[in-house]
């Protein structure tokens, strides 16, 4: 009996812990940190919000925090794979990038080439700088020959005519043509 009444009162009493846990935990929820890092890594990285970073602050300070909250893997990711609005704003950062930074967009740019020619080539640099340049970007070293025949045909297939300059560096690029 004792034992029974002793079970039914620690249940009650375990319940009543954890739901005034709850409220006072919901009531903090404003000031408590989460477990896993400040609240500033629980937000979404978005395209539209580093844009917006970037007009605001200036590109330095857009990679500063990239690189503080650690974002590089997933910004590549999105070039790589050819989403047009990060792509976009790669001018900008790749002006502030540390040199390994920089080679890791390049390659997701390079990458990008085949999925979203129009986006990338937009993104070249027209003097065809040793940055973004075609001569760079399209550069075939280290693809795969599949790539080389891809990317060659999307950028064939761009038809641009404020592309044209940085469509035929990344044509002569992909064609092993070297020149400025």
């Amino acid at each position: 009996m004792r034992a029974a009444l002793f079970i039914r009162f620690a249940r009650s009493w375990g319940l009543a812990c954890v739901a005034c846990l709850v409220v006072a935990v919901s009531a903090h929820a404003g000031t408590v940190t989460p477990l896993f890092g400040p609240t500033e890594a629980t937000r979404t990285l978005t395209a539209r919000t580093l844009a917006r970073q970037i007009q605001q602050d200036g590109p330095r300070k857009a990679v500063q925090d990239l690189t503080r909250d650690k974002e590089w893997p997933r910004m590549r990711r999105a070039v790589a794979t050819g989403w047009q609005n990060w792509i976009d704003l790669m001018p900008d950062l790749m002006s502030a990038t540390d040199p390994a930074t920089t080679r890791s967009l390049q390659l997701a740019l390079r990458q990008a080439l085949p999925r979203n020619p129009r986006a990338v080539v937009a993104a070249l640099d027209p003097r065809n700088g040793p940055v973004r340049g075609g001569r760079t970007i399209c550069a075939p070293a280290g693809m795969p020959a599949t790539w080389r025949h891809r990317a060659i045909r999307a950028v064939e297939a761009l038809h641009d005519i404020h592309l044209i300059d940085q469509g035929a560096d990344c044509l002569n690029a992909l064609n092993g043509k070297t020149g400025s």
